[in-house]
């Protein structure tokens, strides 16, 4: 009988380690970017990797060390969170991220357009911020 367990014990530790998903976020003011570090992060789940504040460094940083997920609002310093899906759904990546738009522009057509260039989820800060910490913690499950 202790062979049985030796042998399970042996085929856990053969299983990999399960890895915190990796989250990039694109969003343009400080105090939200604070108040999102603290709010995202779950040790062991989810891990913030990189922040930007404008689109160049955002596309630019996720396309040099690829990540499980981006969180976009759609108004930043420079450039928009638009232009971040489009530009990264057409970027040549081994792995797609899921991209979440976590914005307060929440008007239907904005939020099907944002859909349409390839954002997996919308969410309205206002709102729904606990469904973005859902969303994550879904995908580090996996």
């Amino acid at each position: 009988m202790p062979e049985n367990r030796l042998q399970a014990a042996s085929a856990d530790d053969a299983r990999p380690a399960r890895r915190a998903t990796r989250v990039y976020l694109v969003e343009d003011s400080p105090h939200i970017q604070d108040s999102l570090l603290v709010f995202l992060h779950a040790p062991g789940d989810v891990e913030i990797v990189g922040v930007a504040d404008n689109e160049l460094e955002a596309v630019t940083a996720i396309l040099a060390d690829p990540v499980d997920a981006v969180v976009v609002d759609l108004s930043l310093r420079e450039g928009n969170g638009m232009a971040v899906i489009e530009k990264l759904r057409r970027a040549n990546m081994m792995a797609q991220p899921m991209i979440i738009v976590f914005s307060n522009q929440s008007q239907p057509e904005i939020k099907m357009r944002a859909l349409q260039l390839g954002a997996d989820y919308f969410f309205d800060k206002s709102i729904e911020s606990e469904k973005v910490r859902a969303a994550l913690r879904a995908l580090s499950a996996q």
